[in-house]
């Protein structure tokens, strides 16, 4: 493992939430539970409470720290491997400089990209480090999760 390189970031970045943020979740969630018992489709408003449920005890929860770890075998966040033979590129984004981060292509067709925070590790000793493993590929965010880092989720 001589090129084996290990450091620990944050699950998340977490956000704030003020009191409109709880507000406008709730105000947005019984109207659609409304309509929906409304359109007599109860079922959907069910499912809605539970997702707003869930959604606003998630918010409350602190991000974990996290062990990320590049070795000859793949990277590794946490427990779970990803073995280079499951993936097709990667990218380096350091665009933000507060926020650096590494954006894995995989061959799977239900996680395609997967987003590693890099905080405390500089992202040009990792970049070279994936070079000789994975095509280093040009790849950004995809805007959904950009909306939803906006909105505080």
């Amino acid at each position: 493992m001589s090129n084996s390189i290990i450091w620990h970031t944050l699950e998340y970045k977490k956000k704030e939430k003020t009191a409109d943020w709880y507000w406008a979740v709730i105000i947005i969630a019984i109207s659609i539970v409304v309509i929906s018992i409304m359109m007599h489709n109860v079922l959907f408003a069910v499912l809605v409470v539970l997702a707003v449920t869930t959604l606003l005890m998630f918010s409350n929860r602190e991000p974990l720290v996290i062990e990320v770890e590049i070795n000859d075998k793949g990277i590794r966040v946490i427990k779970e491997l990803y073995p280079f033979s499951s993936l097709e590129a990667f990218w380096v984004d350091a665009s933000d400089e507060d926020e650096s981060k590494i954006i894995l292509k995989s061959k799977k067709v239900v996680m395609p990209l997967i987003i590693i925070p890099i905080d405390e590790y500089n992202h040009e000793d990792i970049r070279l480090v994936l070079l000789d493993k994975l095509e280093e590929k040009e790849m950004h965010e995809p805007l959904p999760q950009k909306i939803m880092a906006k909105l505080g989720f």
